[in-house]
């Protein structure tokens, strides 16, 4: 059976033990030494969160900025590639009273392709040279 502890048990009982074996010393300076590198490591962590906070900012401001134009950017290929696609079209159907010359619809077509690939290749890019890295 247990007895239960009374604060008399408390004042009677050694200030000290014996080490054993297999205890391990830990001097006043072991701590102060860990106590420093944690604080250390500590002080390093908190700067790398506010570099990444601020990163991370950054990089909302700048999506905030750019998305404007890269909307403009989509309409104006949408819009040019379907009035080019329109315009072969009516040319095939035969709805222009004079066909359009075949280095016309060639020029047409390659513009719209390279519209599309330009613009494609700005917004995989980050929209303008400098503005991501």
């Amino acid at each position: 059976m247990s007895e239960n502890i009374t604060l008399d048990d408390m004042d009677n009982a050694p200030s000290e033990t014996a080490q054993t074996g297999t205890d391990v010393v830990v001097t006043r300076d072991d701590l102060t030494a860990a106590l420093a590198r944690v604080s250390d490591e500590n002080s390093q962590l908190k700067q790398d969160l506010e570099a990444a906070q601020k990163k991370i900012k950054t990089t909302e401001i700048l999506d905030d900025l750019l998305e404007p134009s890269a909307k403009k950017a989509f309409n104006y290929m949408f819009c040019y590639s379907g009035a080019v696609g329109i315009i072969l079209l009516m040319n095939g159907f035969g709805f222009f009273v004079n066909v359009l010359d075949p280095e016309v619809l060639k020029f047409l077509v390659g513009s719209t392709a390279v519209t599309v690939i330009g613009l494609v290749g700005m917004v995989l890019t980050g929209i303008f040279v400098g503005a991501r890295r």
